[in-house]
């Protein structure tokens, strides 16, 4: 009944006036009516991702099963002193309690992959041909890591950023994952030391200690994952060569952007780069959709901080990043609806202060939006 309630909501609100954005947002708001919206946008996330051939719940069982997740694998990975910032107690991604709780951390690697599908549904590996678009949009500005360089990922999660950037740069001599939500790095952890293979490759089954997950993960020397606030490393000044943020703007508040690009700046040496792979709210797809109360207000019930990055990326967010401390900022279109962004500090032979570079390349390098439409969860296949 409560179904069929939001969905003869959500048609007269569909039909009603542009004018009526504040009514539909003040709704979408309220406690009620995110009982009934949140598990929805979680369903359609799992529906996408089963659609597509990613199978959700066999994973899941799997990792459910392969570990005690439990008080004693945070005890494992917390570090005294890491305060958990406010502005992350937020709900996020369908979870009441965001990213400090189990069920996020054991499907966050599920959920990447539907978002790589629902951006690429008719690659043939969807997830790898996301993550590629941004590895290729940041080579194309000049992302480079020193052979023996040291590599931070802020706002690892469970690690798949951070075991990428080790598998893309192999003479880095150090990739180290940095969180805050000791739930995601428990997971992190035992994915490294379980090893899977991918799903497909092989039987598996929940127990056996080790088994098939979404992705083959493998063992690397190199890769550590660590307990800390982003905005407060605890890593020495100018002890890294490249910091990343790669999909992480968009969950936090301007506030706390600045503090994490202060930081970044803090440890990178001189000469080293920020990495940034984000939503742009300057491509038509998303312009199209803010524009959209409704449809937009249903990613936000998901997406606490999404209004206030959408005004900040556009206004703000490179002025930060030059305050900061970074001289020469470059930003390209890394798919029809992300940028990737490269922010260099200056060397350490540079002119003092004042050389500040802005290089936006991101109407030449603008691509077709192959975003999957909202309402559906997979692809129509042998159509454009």
């Amino acid at each position: 009944m409560a179904r069929r309630a939001m969905a003869r909501t959500m048609v007269l609100l569909l039909a009603a006036p542009r004018g009526e954005a504040t009514l539909v947002r003040a709704l979408f708001g309220s406690s009620l009516f995110r009982q009934l919206v949140v598990p929805h946008a979680r369903a359609t996330m799992v529906r996408t991702a089963e659609a597509n051939g990613i199978p959700w719940r066999e994973c899941l069982a799997w990792l459910r099963g392969a570990r005690a997740w439990d008080d004693g694998a945070l005890a494992r990975v917390q570090r005294d002193g890491v305060d958990v910032p406010e502005y992350y107690r937020a709900p996020f991604h369908a979870y009441e309690q965001g990213n400090l709780c189990w069920e996020a951390a054991l499907e966050q690697e599920l959920a990447g992959k539907a978002v790589g599908v629902r951006n690429f549904p008719r690659a043939p590996d969807p997830e790898e041909a996301f993550r590629a678009s941004f590895d290729a949009a940041l080579d194309s500005l000049g992302a480079a890591c020193p052979d023996g360089g040291a590599i931070v990922d802020l706002g690892c999660g469970t690690g798949t950023s951070t075991r990428r950037l080790a598998a893309r740069f192999p003479r880095a001599a150090t990739v180290v994952g940095l969180d805050v939500s000791p739930h995601m790095l428990a997971v992190g952890r035992a994915l490294l030391e379980l090893a899977p293979r991918a799903t497909g490759d092989g039987e598996h089954s929940a127990g056996d200690g080790v088994g098939a997950w979404v992705s083959a993960v493998a063992h690397d020397a190199r890769v550590s994952l660590e307990h800390a606030e982003i905005s407060a490393t605890r890593l020495g000044a100018c002890s890294c060569d490249v910091a990343v943020l790669s999909l992480v703007l968009h969950e936090l508040p301007p506030a706390a952007a600045r503090a994490v690009f202060r930081e970044a700046a803090r440890v990178l040496r001189p000469g080293g780069q920020l990495w940034v792979g984000e939503m742009d709210f300057e491509t038509d797809g998303y312009r199209k959709l803010r524009a959209n109360a409704l449809l937009y207000s249903l990613i936000r019930s998901t997406e606490p901080y999404l209004d206030e990055y959408a005004m900040y990326q556009s206004a703000g967010m490179v002025d930060d990043l030059f305050d900061a401390g970074f001289g020469v900022v470059r930003l390209a279109a890394a798919t029809g609806r992300h940028f990737a962004l490269v922010a260099s500090m200056p060397a350490a032979d540079a002119a003092p202060v004042g050389g500040r570079v802005l290089d936006d390349r991101r109407r030449e390098t603008a691509m077709a939006d192959t975003h999957l439409p909202t309402w559906q969860a997979a692809a129509r296949k042998g159509s454009d």
